[in-house]
């Protein structure tokens, strides 16, 4: 795919991004050591800059899956334990009150603690981001999660098929299966409580 081309059902009220936006009230203190220069692009984090071609959005249509009439994120091809899927991009944020938007469901925390500075940072994909935004939790849906967020490299958030997860056997996901991770339970209990 072309760069900065969509993937294919893509939302049309979703920014679609191949590089994070970030909030302003991020200084160099928080974003030097994130590798970013005073300009996202000018240095530091590498991103994608097309369509990943391990996944594929789809809409999911089965009245038992809890994301039912809504997307998925699902393997192109085979994909190995380990292997790296795509990162997740989105805005980065403080993850301070005043800078966290607090309706998102796609906010993911990158790290609590920048350089010493105790100032976390998050990316959120409420409004723009990638494939890796339609990623579905595995409650409901499988036994266990596929897939798992980790920090690819200083400053971005990758998406890896999990190396172990506690199914016998397991040899990662296999083209045309979900691409599932857990959210942690934390999300769902904030969910429950609203």
């Amino acid at each position: 795919m072309a760069s900065g081309s969509k993937p294919k059902n893509w939302p049309q009220d979703i920014k679609y991004l191949i590089k994070p936006t970030l909030s302003k009230k991020l200084d160099q203190t928080i974003l030097g050591p994130l590798g970013f220069g005073s300009k996202v692009g000018g240095g530091g984090p590498r991103f994608a800059t097309a369509p990943s071609e391990n996944v594929a959005i789809k809409k999911i249509s089965d009245s038992s899956h809890p994301a039912d009439g809504e997307y998925g994120l699902f393997a192109t091809k085979n994909l190995a334990p380990g292997t790296h899927i795509l990162d997740y991009l989105g805005h980065y944020h403080e993850t301070s009150p005043e800078d966290t938007d607090e309706a998102s469901n796609y906010d993911l925390v990158l790290t609590r603690d920048v350089g010493g500075t105790s100032r976390g940072i998050a990316i959120d994909a409420r409004f723009g981001g990638n494939e890796a935004r339609m990623i579905n939790d595995y409650r409901g849906v499988a036994v266990k999660p596929n897939a798992e967020f980790k920090e690819r490299e200083t400053g971005i958030m990758g998406v890896f098929v999990v190396v172990n997860n506690g199914i016998k056997g397991f040899k990662g996901i296999k083209k045309g299966e979900e691409i599932l991770v857990s959210y942690g339970r934390s999300f769902w209990s904030e969910r429950r409580s609203e």
